[in-house]
């Protein structure tokens, strides 16, 4: 159970206006007759999705789950996953999405940080018996959690006895509890709270003018994109959101064109495959907007995706602690929805912290800015006295509000919009015994925006190893298979400077000269 009080950082008069918008209002969106979830061919309206909160709920209450524990939910696209999420808000609990390709290292390290009061998981997915593997965290951790499986075949069937679910909780409360990779290969709990979240939805919403829309949801719900947008922002809007838990670009454009979907926002690979298949059939697409971010956009995607679409696609850019910091518009000018990341939406803030010919590290504020992190030294490191945080990011902002993020302060590779951090990769390499020192960097890329390169040193006199070692070698740790180097390169020395910090700065121009050149394994 999360104890102690958080409060916002800084108010603003754009947060009061969604007051009204509480769990128990959303709830009467729900008795709307509309369908809330499409999921394949489950569809799901008002009084069914009432009745699996209902279910969900019974089932927690007899796990021993209570108002404010945290639960840990692993689920893929499913419309399991906005009935937990819901059920969870609504008795008053916590949501700790965890993405489906964590594996046991990951979860240990959950555990380490925070009292999880119950998982929510597959019974299978993906090959993975996801029960087992949590069980095998558990015993690990030396907890005993209670895990509650979905699509189990083998379960019996639910009964509740209740007729309503319970939709009860403060607009302060805090709902999401979700860990994101640090510079230090330690995770982050960031803590937001029901209006933290409904107003960087709502300022989404109000920036495209959504009333009523399908959303469409490539992007996990195990991801703050997800949540977000997917779960919680159609019930804002009066709309409905459609699911897809296995991402093909072919199966994407289908299921838009099916359900006549007209908003989206995912990283880029998403939005690169959607346009390729776009144009691969010669139609446009139903979707009226796209907003791409979480992995680098590149410009010309967003032009050529606009006019394939025929939609409003822009760029955006935001973290877990401030989901949307900025976003182009759909009337904006091509420069700022293709060049740049976008304004700042609603009533944010941000400033350039010792800008140096323009370029500073980017500070930022708003109604959208998380409560602070479960760690209060994690919240003294990234925030400044004046209540602003820290993006760990560097950035330029033009005269006419375009920001555009010119590097990362982070040690991080954001592949496919999932952030990795290389720390936590390196350490576990460093106890290879081929491998003398390590340093791993981010590579541009056309379809995940960043791909990581591990530049290794080897023991004297000992053979190089091969990439394949190395990922089966960081695979019997139990580490995520998609944070596994993908190139490697030999190296007699990693530059560093006079006080012994490698200067990766050097290594990524070196990473993509011998790349272009041929060099290296890749996998």
């Amino acid at each position: 159970m999360l104890t102690g009080t958080w409060a916002p950082t800084t108010r603003h008069p754009e947060a009061e206006e969604i007051t009204a918008a509480t769990p128990a209002v959303l709830a009467a969106a729900l008795r709307d007759a509309r369908t809330q979830v499409v999921d394949g061919a489950t569809r799901l309206d008002s009084g069914a999705l009432l009745s699996a909160v209902a279910v969900q709920q019974a089932r927690l209450r007899a796990a021993g789950v209570r108002r404010g524990d945290v639960v840990g939910v692993q689920l893929p696209n499913w419309w399991e996953a906005v009935a937990t999420a819901h059920a969870l808000w609504g008795m008053g609990a916590v949501v700790c999405p965890v993405p489906v390709n964590f594996r046991a290292a990951e979860l240990e390290r959950i555990l380490a940080a925070c009292d999880i009061a119950a998982f929510v998981a597959p019974a299978r997915y993906r090959n993975t018996r996801h029960p087992e593997m949590i069980r095998t965290a558990t015993a690990r951790a030396g907890r005993d959690v209670p895990v509650l499986t979905v699509r189990d075949p083998e379960a019996p069937e639910d009964e509740v006895s209740a007729p309503e679910p319970e939709l009860d909780a403060g607009l302060d409360d805090v709902c999401v509890l979700m860990f994101t990779s640090g510079t230090t290969g330690v995770p982050k709990g960031v803590l937001h709270s029901h209006r933290t979240l409904l107003s960087d939805a709502w300022s989404i919403a109000r920036l495209f003018r959504l009333d009523g829309d399908r959303v469409y949801m490539p992007s996990p719900v195990g991801h703050i994109t997800g949540l977000v947008y997917g779960v919680m922002m159609p019930l804002l809007v009066g709309g409905s959101v459609v699911l897809q838990a296995e991402w093909d670009a072919a199966a994407g454009v289908d299921i838009v064109e099916a359900d006549s979907c007209t908003f989206s926002v995912g990283a880029t690979p998403f939005l690169r495959g959607l346009c390729d298949e776009y144009a691969r059939r010669g139609t446009t697409s139903a979707l009226t907007g796209f907003v791409c971010g979480g992995a680098d956009v590149p410009p010309n995607l967003v032009r050529r995706a606009t006019e394939v679409l025929g939609a409003a696609v822009v760029r955006a850019y935001g973290l877990t602690e401030m989901p949307t910091v900025t976003c182009g518009g759909p009337d904006d000018p091509e420069r700022i929805r293709a060049d740049t990341d976008g304004r700042l939406t609603g009533s944010s803030q941000a400033r350039l912290a010792d800008p140096v010919n323009g370029v500073g590290e980017l500070e930022v504020r708003g109604p959208e800015l998380c409560l602070g992190y479960l760690d209060e030294q994690h919240t003294a490191e990234s925030f400044t006295a004046d209540g602003w945080f820290r993006t760990g990011d560097l950035a330029t902002i033009s005269p006419d509000g375009g920001i555009t993020i010119a590097g990362r302060v982070k040690d991080i590779v954001v592949r496919g919009g999932e952030n990795i951090s290389v720390k936590e990769v390196e350490d576990y390499l460093l106890e290879h015994p081929a491998v003398a020192d390590v340093a791993i960097v981010g590579v541009p890329d056309d379809t995940l925006g960043e791909r990581a390169c591990a530049f290794v040193v080897t023991p004297e006199d000992a053979p190089p190893p091969t990439l394949r070692e190395l990922g089966a070698f960081l695979l019997e740790h139990d580490i995520a298979k998609h944070k596994l180097p993908e190139y490697l390169l030999v190296t007699d020395r990693l530059p560093r400077t006079e006080s012994g910090k490698i200067q990766k700065f050097r290594l990524r121009e070196r990473a993509v000269r011998e790349l272009a050149e041929g060099r290296g394994e890749r996998r």
